[in-house]
Order: structure tokens, then sequence, then C-alpha cells
């Protein structure tokens, strides 16, 4: 089995804690790697709700093409951000980092699958995200 079969798609935002997720463990800090170790398989659901954060960030990014790779920065504005905006739309404790367990579970209950979240309502989120943002805004307006 190749070691990067178990690769969180959420290591960077994880180990960066802009996000969460219980079942990440961190096999290598220096290349902000961890692995997923959810007996569940939930590695497939994440990787799923990192493309479809993906195909529908590009517009706001200004990435029409589907085939031109993503900066580093980019994939952090998808992945936080898209973290940060579901976390917001779905409701969760505004208190506590987004986890990413949770998210797509909320969501697929909430909606019947990733694929129906609405995107849309998130691409603020994303546009706004910036890591080097020292204090993290007010939730609770």
């Amino acid at each position: 089995m190749n070691s990067d079969t178990k690769l969180c798609p959420f290591s960077k935002p994880v180990i960066g804690k802009w996000c969460a997720c219980k079942y990440a463990r961190l096999t290598d800090r220096c290349a902000g790697k961890m692995d997923c170790q959810n007996p569940d398989n939930h590695l497939d659901t994440c990787h799923q709700l990192v493309a479809q954060l993906e195909n529908n960030a590009r517009f706001i990014l200004g990435v029409s093409n589907k085939d031109q790779p993503l900066t580093h920065q980019q994939y952090m504005k998808i992945k936080c951000g898209g973290m940060e905006g579901m976390h917001r739309v779905l409701k969760l404790e505004t208190n506590e980092l987004p986890l990413v367990t949770k998210i797509s579970e909320y969501t697929i209950k909430q909606y019947g699958s990733l694929e129906d979240f609405p995107y849309g309502e998130i691409v603020r989120d994303i546009a706004n995200f910036s890591h080097r943002k020292s204090v993290k805004k007010n939730k609770s307006s």
C-alpha cells in the first residue's frame, strides 16, 4: 500500500489549526503530512469534499481551466475558507474549530449528499480567507 493512500487532504489546514479532525495523525510535520486513522474509511468522503470545494471555488479564484493546477495559497483558501463557510452555513458551534468529519456528516444529513450543499453561499468565505490574519473575526455576530 502506498504511504500516500491514507494521506489526509486537510493535513495543512489541520496542522495550521484552521480546522480539526480527530482522525488525523501527524506523520511528517516538516512536509505538512497527516494520515487518516478513521477505521470507517472516511478518507474517501474527505477527498470528495475537497473535490466539491475545488469545483465550486475555481470561478471565485479566477481559475476557469479545470486542468490548470492550483497554487498552495489557492488550496488553502479552498480548504480553510471552505470549512469556515460550511461551518457557518450549517450553523455549527461558533466557538469551536470547524471539524471536518462533523461538517461532512452534517452536510450529508441536511442536504442528502456533499454535491447538494449550497456552495454558492460560501464563495465569499473562500475568497476572503487569509492564513496570514493574526486574529480571527468574532463569529458571534
